[in-house]
């Protein structure tokens, strides 16, 4: 017996091996694997670990302000540019690496680029950026001539990737010429969004250019450069050290004041001293530039902190490395062999249970000991392997137990949602009538003119064509985890935090409501081809308190969500259809989600059977979604609709007039005419009675 749960053992862990070794490549895997090595960033960096001898000069929203209010709006003179370079030059810096790509002349004159170009060659260590892309644009001849002198005559890192550019943004020809070196910085984030590798080497017409940090990195190493740690695909792995912020930096207002407190004689803000064999980096991390990223430390990182992060591995030999790929193949395997043959031999479940844990945390402790080495050991395919063979082991254990559970809960999936069942198989006791209340977020929705397609149809021809559509919306509201109360017709009816927490059940709400809309519109050809006409839907979103539990008589009953937070996401619903809007929703789920939303402002209602007015808005878009044109053309709108709200209907008709008509932009065109002709009394309070359901 001991034989055959030992070889049983083995086979389940050189099974699961095998799985993961040949799935280990796909993409799934790999950006799985570089979300565990976020997570090792975040917590096991140090800060102390950066180099002090690199500092950042930030242009930051304070210095835009102040010189916002002396008149000085973006982009700034070249000339302050050049304050802070002669500033830094009179404190003795290493290198100034300017993090932007100044390609267009100066809008105050020739003169101006003029002073920064004399600026650098008195500093005479100025680094530059350019930007080498994949799109391919023309390029100024004069740039061009220039350009090649910063080319690298060889590669010292032989097995870096070289990415092909089909064309460069270059600063002009009065800054290169002035420049001590030049490096790229723009590069592509990973398949997941995220930026933490760079490539070092662009090849351009034939020649090789380097990555921004690795030009500054060998200008001043030179012969001690030390060829850095690569990953597999020759990118170099950022090796952060700890949040934005890591490295000291300074606001770019106070070096150009502390230049003209020594021009005047006077003491200065900071003092050049500080500088002092410092390597520089002048950049941005105001937010209105856009010269921010996500990294593994944070979803808004400055660019110029990664560059920053880049010298400094470059330099301090801190570049992260790979354990060879033998290596990586037995630690899975070790893994996976003792995680079946583990589970073979326990018989509780407590302690198959606790061997699991352990089992799972050794990739995880292994992968943590690692970095404290500077090496990335991929833990994701070690901890697959540990569950693979788990699963595994225990299905040949216990395959003929518990087919009478697993019978019943399955088939109760196809009429209540999963984490309901999960949690009566948990708790029996909750099989009785009764409710509890709790803040939900409720969900209505309709299909615009339904009726007129169900005339068109057959029977059969409209079960058809519901399945589809309630198919469709119903995968979406549970893959953002909200419970389905039921179906009446066309309509779907569905809220979030109940049964389970759902902190974020607002935005999850919200979310899934901009899914079904996208969704819809994938669905539409088929759904008209059935239907014979397109389909539009309508739906309501609200957040309060609600009565949620089982609902009905002894005999059937229904888990559900009563009250007044779920009449009025009915009722914002059907108010769609008023207002011409897809999704609307109410000020308390506006409150709870609002930094992840885009909104506009569609009314203040009282709706039937509620005394208490309401504002309400059309949710448009997540923030992440939603383009810099339709921003412009948002500002628009919410300054006209504060002008409706104030009474400058005359205002509010031009600047609802600028826009590209909607019918909610119809609806507040017509209103302000008739207020222009008729205005509303003076204790007017902008509210609008919704008379019907």
């Amino acid at each position: 017996m001991i034989r055959k749960k030992g070889i049983r053992g083995l086979v389940c862990g050189l099974v699961a091996f095998l799985l993961i070794f040949i799935f280990s490549h796909l993409s799934f895997f790999k950006i799985l694997e570089w979300k565990t090595w976020d997570l090792r960033i975040r917590f096991l960096s140090h800060p102390d670990e950066a180099s002090s001898q690199i500092v950042l000069v930030l242009i930051d929203q304070p210095s835009l302000d102040f010189y916002a209010r002396q008149g000085i709006t973006w982009p700034w003179p070249r000339q302050m540019y050049s304050a802070v370079l002669d500033f830094l030059h009179l404190g003795r810096v290493k290198a100034i690496i300017i993090d932007l790509i100044l390609s267009e002349p100066s809008s105050y004159g020739v003169e101006d680029d003029l002073l920064l170009a004399e600026a650098m060659k008195r500093n005479g260590r100025t680094f530059l950026s350019a930007g080498f892309s994949f799109n391919p644009l023309p390029i100024d001849k004069d740039k061009e001539a220039i350009l090649f002198k910063f080319s690298l005559k060889e590669k010292k890192i032989k097995n870096a990737a070289e990415i092909d550019a089909k064309s460069v943004i270059l600063p002009i020809p009065e800054f290169l010429e002035s420049a001590r070196g030049l490096g790229n910085v723009l590069f592509s984030p990973d398949d997941d969004a995220i930026f933490r590798r760079l490539p070092l080497y662009f090849r351009f017409q034939n020649q090789i250019f380097p990555a921004l940090p690795l030009a500054v990195a060998q200008d001043i190493l030179a012969d001690s450069f030390l060829v850095p740690r690569l990953d597999r695909e020759g990118r170099l792995v950022l090796r952060f050290f700890g949040p934005s912020g890591t490295y000291k930096s300074y606001s770019m207002a106070s070096l150009i004041n502390s230049w003209v407190q020594i021009e005047n004689g006077e003491p200065p803000q900071v003092q050049p001293e500080e500088f002092a064999d410092k390597i520089v980096f002048l950049g941005t991390n105001a937010p209105g530039l856009l010269d921010l990223r996500p990294t593994p430390i944070s979803p808004v990182t400055p660019g110029v902190e990664i560059q920053a992060t880049a010298l400094d591995n470059l330099m301090g030999g801190k570049a992260i490395g790979f354990p060879s790929k033998f290596f990586t193949l037995i630690f899975i395997l070790f893994f996976g062999l003792v995680s079946g043959l583990a589970v073979s031999f326990l018989s509780k479940i407590g302690w198959i249970t606790l061997w699991l844990i352990i089992s799972l945390l050794g990739p995880a402790l292994a992968g943590a000991l690692a970095f404290q080495k500077g090496f990335w050991l991929e833990i994701v395919p070690a901890e697959l392997s540990t569950l693979t063979a788990f699963i595994l082991a225990a299905l040949l254990n216990y395959s003929f137990e518990g087919k009478e559970r697993r019978f019943i809960k399955n088939v109760f999936r196809h009429y209540l949602s999963p984490q309901i069942i999960d949690r009566i198989m948990a708790n029996p006791s909750l099989l009785k009538l009764g409710g509890e209340e709790r803040e939900i977020t409720s969900f209505f929705s309709d299909v615009a003119g339904f009726s007129r397609i169900a005339e068109r149809l057959s029977p059969v021809e409209l079960v058809q064509w519901l399945n589809e559509y309630l198919s469709a919306m119903t995968d979406i509201i549970l893959e953002e985890g909200g419970t389905l109360d039921k179906y009446e017709g066309d309509a779907i009816i569905a809220f979030w935090n109940a049964p389970l927490d759902q902190p974020d059940h607002a935005l999850r709400a919200c979310r899934a409501a901009l899914k079904c809309q996208k969704e819809l519109l994938r669905l539409n050809p088929e759904l008209q081809k059935i239907g014979g006409q397109p389909v539009r839907m309508r739906i309501g979103i609200n957040s309060g308190p609600a009565v949620v539990g089982n609902m009905g008589s002894k005999r059937r009953f229904d888990y559900t969500a009563m009250g007044d937070t779920v009449n009025l996401a009915s009722r914002l619903e059907g108010a769609s259809k008023f207002y011409g809007t897809s999704i609307l929703i109410s000020e308390s789920t506006l409150r709870q989600a609002k930094d992840e939303l885009i909104v506009r402002p569609v009314d203040v209602v009282r709706v039937v059977g509620k005394t208490q007015p309401v504002r309400i808005y059309e949710l448009l878009a997540l923030k992440e979604n939603f383009s810099t044109e339709k921003f412009k053309w948002l500002k628009i709108f919410n300054e006209a609709w504060r002008a409706y709200e104030n009474r400058d209907f005359v205002q509010a008709l031009r600047l609802f007039s600028s826009l590209p008509e909607d019918d909610l932009i119809r609806l507040y065109i017509r209103r302000c005419h008739e207020f222009m002709i008729s205005p509303p009394p003076p204790d007017w309070d902008g509210v609008f009675i919704l008379k019907e359901k």
